[in-house]
């Protein structure tokens, strides 16, 4: 067994692990904490079905029943309490328990919701576990259910339920409908087959080489959506009997058909004008469909901060040319996407925030050239995504939207980034509706949708 100032010291090097994720997290503006559970859906609206002991993905336990421990901990579950505390004396003392012979034998208590886990009691156990790399993590599991709906989320867990009736696996969750019954079938396996457990290790075994290899080739894509994409290319017998020199070849030569099967996203588009729907009066219909947030500037810190909280979605932004404000109060929980290609699950989404240069002094406004210098400097990573699904930008396009004004007159450079690169969607704010009554807002370049995105709009990738 350790001796204790081994202990102490394994617990000083995870306080500063952690004090570095909480640093980088907000550099990135995410949020640094663990989840908090009741923060996002009240326990008693959903039934509860106790599953027992079960062995839990430790990736998937995500945060805490309340919100009382969750700054207790960074986001990957490492201790942020300094040492000598008597937190940190009980967490020593956790550590001797799963060093010694017996090793931790209480199983933390956790609650599902949604294919994620969340700790009632027990999080100091979680984090020792974790802190010595442990991939599974036994805990009493209580299943919250929540009520059957329209929503995808919802729609997507409901075909996890029957999944998980016979397969007992939690590891592999689809962001696609249907993806479950095509995975029994791609196995060979009747819709009532009771897996075994060797069949669910060779699977998670492989599924585990699969995700290793699309992160070494820096593929950003949903891995268990691509995992079904590759079973239907070549068979899951042949794959699984493959060397990882040959499944190195199978996914590159399979690439743009992983990368196209992205799943339909719900995005929702903010700009300019808080809307007092999503502001004042929220309620829990108001976002929960969306699974991404956008915003196209010249709004409110405190309200995309809102926006991001009660989704418990992404939500992505560039600075309008009010946005000053951002440099000493950016939006926390919201990534800033200007000048930067970010790929979410498979979604290509390029920022270039701020208007037209109408005042020498402002810090988010650009001339023609100046944006097209910006453009420019992008061209590498754009390249490098192999293209671009999604620009958000504050400003309009020349003679798209633009005003006849000074300050609202959009850019020229943005039409030969369209011709260029033939995003899907091209979305933009500035121009309030109310400035022109007779604009609806919706243009249209060769096969990319233009949209003024000013107050909010839903589009559908």
């Amino acid at each position: 067994m350790a001796d204790f100032q081994e202990m102490r010291e394994h617990y000083i090097n995870c306080y500063k692990k952690a004090k570095k994720k909480i640093f980088k997290d907000r550099i990135s503006k995410i949020d640094p904490y663990l989840l908090a559970l009741d923060e996002i859906v009240d326990v008693y609206s959903c039934s509860q079905v106790k599953l027992g002991e079960i062995e839990v993905p430790a990736d998937l336990i995500v945060g805490t029943k309340t919100s009382a421990r969750k700054e207790s901990f960074s986001r990957d579950f490492m201790p942020l309490i300094k040492e000598g505390s008597e937190f940190s004396f009980k967490w020593i003392q956790v550590c001797k328990y799963h060093l010694s012979d017996t090793g931790i034998s209480d199983a933390p208590k956790a609650y599902e919701y949604l294919g994620k886990f969340y700790i009632e009691e027990g999080n100091k156990r979680v984090s020792v576990l974790k802190s010595y790399g442990a991939v599974f993590i036994p805990c009493d599991v209580t299943r919250l259910v929540p009520t059957k709906n329209n929503d995808l989320e919802n729609k997507l867990y409901y075909e996890f339920l029957d999944y998980y009736k016979y397969s007992r696996l939690y590891s592999i969750q689809f962001k696609k409908l249907g993806y479950y019954k095509k995975l029994q079938k791609l196995m060979e396996f009747e819709e009532d087959h009771e897996w075994e457990r060797m069949e669910r290790i060779r699977l998670v075994g492989f599924y585990g080489r699969l995700c290793d290899m699309l992160k070494k080739k820096k593929i950003d894509v949903y891995y268990p959506d691509s995992l079904v994409v590759l079973m239907e290319i070549y068979g899951y017998k042949f794959l699984y009997d493959m060397t990882d020199k040959e499944l190195s070849k199978a996914i590159d030569e399979s690439k743009t058909r992983i990368i196209n099967d992205k799943a339909h996203f719900n995005i929702l588009c903010v700009a300019d004008d808080e809307d007092n729907g999503l502001w004042n009066g929220y309620s829990s219909d108001n976002l929960k469909n969306y699974d991404l947030i956008l915003s196209a500037g010249d709004l409110k810190s405190e309200y995309l901060e809102y926006l991001v909280t009660v989704s418990n979605k992404p939500l992505y932004y560039v600075h309008g040319n009010h946005d000053e404000s951002y440099d000493t109060k950016p939006p926390l929980g919201c990534e800033c996407l200007d000048d930067e290609l970010i790929t979410y699950r498979g979604l290509r989404i390029l920022g270039l925030g701020g208007s037209y240069k109408y005042k020498d002094d402002a810090k988010y406004m650009y001339n023609e050239k100046q944006m097209k210098s910006r453009i420019r400097k992008l061209k590498p990573k754009i390249k490098k995504a192999g293209g671009v699904d999604i620009v958000v930008a504050h400003a309009p396009i020349k003679g798209y939207g633009d005003l006849d004004d000074y300050a609202h007159q959009g850019f020229e450079c943005f039409i030969d980034l369209i011709k260029a690169y033939k995003p899907k969607y091209f979305i933009y704010g500035h121009v309030h509706h109310t400035y022109n009554y007779k604009d609806t807002g919706f243009y249209k370049i060769d096969d990319t949708q233009i949209i003024n995105v000013s107050g909010k709009q839903r589009i559908v990738y």
